[in-house]
């Protein structure tokens, strides 16, 4: 049977269609920018406003981006690949490490941007010199947007340098105080909050917290201490002060002896993440506690440090792949649709991994009188 060749008899999507078959047959590359509005009129011989209902069919279908200001450029990769040494439509991530937080993140912040026609291009913000390098540099290749995990003492000029190039910024993990931007992070108090919750619903009383102690650096902190605080609040158990620990790299060992070694010490922890996690059960098992058996331990960020550790460790998944997608569609609907609206802050709430570093608290702990509220 003979198949029959539909005519198109609307201009609009007449001019539309041949477009799209164009950007499917690799005439355009991802980025390109088409002609503007008057040159297409005259080439498909159509007015100026039929050529625009012609581009709103493109834009529908997610072929084209249209950008106020600057132009229409070629969007989904589906139908334009990109040939070596052409530009892409790029979206930007600046974070101040590729591993341990954010490696997971970006991954899916990486397939999401190119599903939606997009190519991810990271860079580090470190230092304040790699921070200034790389949006250097970004701003140099054109870059359409800025999903940025920014340093409270130092991306204040960044931010405010992006945005007079009117590059849109997503922030991520971190809000810099004094500004109204698009925001995703985790929901970290729901995070320690669940954590306390399982050592209490295993029957833990004696509760501490182990972070960080330059919460001006890492602002999630000052979050997940609150969010452990309030959970043993809401079930009448007081947090000493003395047991809201917050150490770095030279004082945590002795800050950890001097709670661990009484009787009447805790028995479980919760901490900011991961590696604070492990150095719990370090100093533990110097003590001659066991794990679980005598101290439970609770970390944050899911990391390999918690799978894979000889105790595997019960921590909080913060869901890196909802975040990435998450940060990626708020970035694209602001290149896309640039219009005035209120910003968005979205909190992803996490999930509890439970392993084997927590378990009900030692029978003898019932005997021991409980430390006085702070």
């Amino acid at each position: 049977m003979r198949s029959k060749t539909l005519e198109i008899t609307n201009p609009a999507a007449r001019a539309a269609s041949v477009l799209q078959q164009e950007m499917r047959e690799g005439k355009f590359s991802i980025g390109e920018r088409l002609a503007n509005e008057k040159v297409l009129s005259k080439r498909f011989g159509i007015s100026r406003g039929t050529i625009r209902q012609a581009l709103k069919i493109l834009e529908s279908e997610r072929l084209i981006s249209r950008q106020q200001g600057r132009g229409t450029f070629v969007a989904n990769p589906q139908y334009a690949p990109m040939p070596a040494g052409t530009r892409a439509a790029l979206i930007g991530v600046l974070v101040y490490e590729k591993e341990a937080f954010f490696g997971s993140i970006l991954q899916a912040a990486s397939s999401e941007s190119a599903a939606r026609g997009y190519v991810l291009t990271t860079g580090s913000n470190e230092t304040p010199e790699t921070e200034e390098k790389h949006i250097d540099a970004l701003l140099r290749t054109g870059i359409q947007g800025v999903v940025f995990a920014p340093r409270p003492q130092w991306s204040r000029d960044s931010y405010q340098r992006l945005r007079r190039e009117n590059v849109p910024v997503v922030m991520l993990d971190t809000m810099l105080l004094g500004f109204d931007e698009d925001f995703v992070a985790v929901d970290n108090r729901r995070g320690t909050s669940l954590a306390t919750n399982h050592l209490i619903e295993l029957g833990h009383e004696r509760i501490a917290y182990l972070g960080h102690d330059f919460p001006d650096d890492v602002p999630c902190q000052a979050e997940r201490l609150e969010g452990c605080v309030d959970a043993c609040k809401r079930a009448g158990i007081e947090v000493p002060q003395d047991w809201r620990l917050e150490a770095n790299e030279s004082n945590y060992a002795e800050m950890l002896r001097r709670v661990l070694e009484p009787k009447s010490r805790p028995t479980a922890f919760v901490t900011y993440n991961d590696i604070w996690a492990v150095r719990v059960i370090s100093i533990g098992r110097e003590l001659g506690l066991g794990i679980p058996r005598d101290l439970s331990v609770v970390g944050f960020d899911d990391t390999s440090f918690a799978r894979n550790y000889d105790v595997p460790i019960t921590t909080v998944h913060p869901e890196f792949r909802e975040i990435g997608i998450t940060a990626i569609d708020l970035m694209v609907d602001k290149i896309e649709r640039p219009r005035p609206r209120p910003t968005t802050s979205i909190l992803i709430t996490p999930r509890l991994v439970i392993r084997a570093s927590t378990a009900k608290p030692p029978a003898s702990s019932v005997a021991i009188t409980k430390p006085n509220a702070p």
